[in-house]
């Protein structure tokens, strides 16, 4: 571990914060239904399809574009807040996701959130 790692603080909280969205440019779904299926993005489809349609379509515009498709705000990332737009449906990933824990800091050194 360099100093950098050691010097960023453990924070208990993702208020104020909002690192890990800067750089994943959409909400990361697994969209593979086998053993670990995305329960998330199948109750997104039933509960909210006009998120999914969203989703979908910024997707389909970025493929037209050539991207990016990483290391931009997630599409569901509200600056101004510094939360996601739609906490309730996000995916597994940004479930699991560890307050304080070595990707937590690795996305705060890259955003520059201290």
């Amino acid at each position: 571990m360099n100093n950098d790692e050691q010097a960023l603080p453990v924070i208990e909280s993702c208020d104020g914060c909002g690192a890990c969205c800067l750089v994943v440019t959409s909400p990361p779904f697994y969209m593979v239904f086998e053993e670990m299926g995305e329960e998330a993005w199948e109750r997104l489809g039933r509960e909210r399809p006009d998120l999914l349609a969203e989703l979908q379509a910024d997707y389909h515009a970025r493929q037209r574009n050539s991207g990016p498709f990483y290391d931009t705000p997630c599409l569901w990332y509200d600056p101004e807040t510094r939360r996601c737009r739609h906490y309730e449906y996000r995916p597994l990933a940004c479930h699991e996701f560890e307050v304080g824990g070595e990707d937590c800091r690795d996305a705060r050194r890259r955003a520059g959130v201290s």
